[in-house]
This record gives structure tokens, C-alpha cells and sequence, in this order.
């Protein structure tokens, strides 16, 4: 299944780590789509350069085979994705989604801020819509819950930051870039949420004009045919 996977990934996605289910773990790096903007059409710059399903949340093979991705990642960020082929697997890996069982974490470089050593960002976040436009903002809509721990405090050409161990326990839209956004702790290089003027100071000195959030570990526990199995993918951060 592995080989008939890489046939299709992008050229800069590769698999991490497959266990015996063929539950894969993947990386993505930035500004590849986890899914197409339209439905049925083959993108150059997805994960997979095959059409997808938007309802049943899977891409398609030419043979009808399936591959079910069961979390997504803004494009211009970066690390682990996981898929798998077996609807059955499919839905009991949602679940553990929904049941906020699955442990995630990011890492992020921010701009500097005095804060505790570790916490949880607790905020009710709200989608809002111009045309093509997305933007994430505090409001009315559901709670957004990531617990953050102080990694380090560094410098680049004399500009203090920091370097965040970021734990979503929900999974909202856009949720850690909002939340840090919301702390004055932007994300470097984020063109929506960030401090663009910040950017454009660390561009001349960071090594890549990227988003600097990163999935880099995840872990669960699912269960088929009536035996459990755990699931864990790492890689190292790359800033």
C-alpha cells in the first residue's frame, strides 16, 4: 500500500512512519495543500495528485482505491498528516479526533514576550467569510483549547523570540496561529495573524521565509476488530 501511496504524493511529501494497518504518517511540508480547493480536480501542489472526495474526506485512486486523510494542516504549515486506506480504521481514528484523544504536538517561533513557563489558551473562536477570504477571530462560535510550554528564549541579529511547545486540545481553524496572535505572540512569517513588520526584519536573517509552526509528534490509540493498537509519528523541528 506504501508503494502504491508514494506513486502519487506530492514530490516534497514523503511517508514518516506505517504501522501494520497501513495507517500512514506523513510529512507536509509548507504551502503543499492538504486537500484540493476543488472537489474532483487533480492540483499539482496537494498532497496527493489525485481528485478528492470533500464528503467522504478521502482521495481517490485510479483504481477506486481510497485514502482516507483524517487531519489537515494549513498550507503554510508544516509536519505530520495521517491517512490511512480502511474506512472502518477511518472512522475509529475520527472519533478519537472528536473525543479529543489524540495527543498533538507544534512547535512555533513567536515574537518575544514575558509570560509563565507553561498554561492553556482559552478562547471561543469565530470563522468569518469575505468571498475566498478566511479569517479567525475571538467571537461566537466554538472554545479553542491548546496547552503551550515556554521551550526557549533566543535572539536572531539582536531581535528577541521565542520558541513555543504548543498541545491543541481542540482543533479549530487556524487555532494556534489565532491564539498566539491573540497573546501578542505572533507567529513568524504568518501573512494573515502576524507582525508583518517583525517579518520583514527576520527575512534577511532567518535561513527560510516560512511560517515557523511545525507539527511535529502525534500519538493515539485506536481500536479494529476488537483489538487496540497506538499510533505515534515524531520528526524533528526544523527551526
Amino acid at each position: 500500500m506504501d508503494d502504491l501511496l508514494r506513486k502519487f504524493l506530492h514530490p516534497k511529501v514523503y511517508i514518516i512512519h506505517s504501522d501494520i494497518n497501513h495507517v500512514v504518517a506523513l510529512h507536509k511540508p509548507c504551502d503543499v495543500l492538504s486537500i484540493p480547493n476543488e472537489e474532483g480536480k487533480v492540483s499539482k501542489n496537494t498532497l496527493l495528485q489525485l481528485p478528492y472526495d470533500f464528503e467522504r474526506r478521502c482521495y481517490i485512486f485510479p483504481d477506486g482505491q481510497k485514502f482516507f486523510l483524517l487531519n489537515r494542516l494549513d498550507a503554510p504549515t508544516s509536519g505530520l498528516l495521517i491517512g490511512c486506506f480502511d474506512e472502518g480504521i477511518a472512522h475509529a481514528i475520527r472519533e478519537c479526533f472528536a473525543k479529543q484523544e489524540v495527543r498533538k504536538t507544534y512547535y512555533a517561533l513567536t515574537a518575544y514576550q514575558k509570560m509563565p513557563s507553561n498554561g492553556v489558551f482559552r478562547d471561543v473562536l469565530e470563522e468569518r467569510r469575505s468571498g475566498t477570504h478566511l479569517r479567525v477571530t475571538r467571537g461566537r462560535g466554538e472554545e479553542a483549547l491548546t496547552r503551550y510550554f515556554l521551550e526557549e528564549a533566543l535572539s536572531f541579529g539582536k531581535i528577541p523570540l521565542l520558541k513555543l511547545r504548543l498541545q491543541p486540545i481542540t482543533g479549530r481553524t487556524h487555532q494556534l496561529r489565532v491564539q498566539c496572535a491573540l497573546r501578542k505572540l505572533p507567529i513568524i512569517g504568518d501573512k494573515t495573524y502576524g507582525d508583518f513588520v517583525l517579518n520583514r526584519k527576520l527575512w534577511a536573517i532567518l535561513p527560510e521565509k516560512r511560517l515557523h509552526l511545525q507539527s511535529c509528534a502525534i500519538e493515539f490509540e485506536y481500536k479494529f476488530q476488537g483489538k487496540k493498537y497506538l499510533f505515534s509519528a515524531q520528526i524533528p523541528c526544523a527551526f
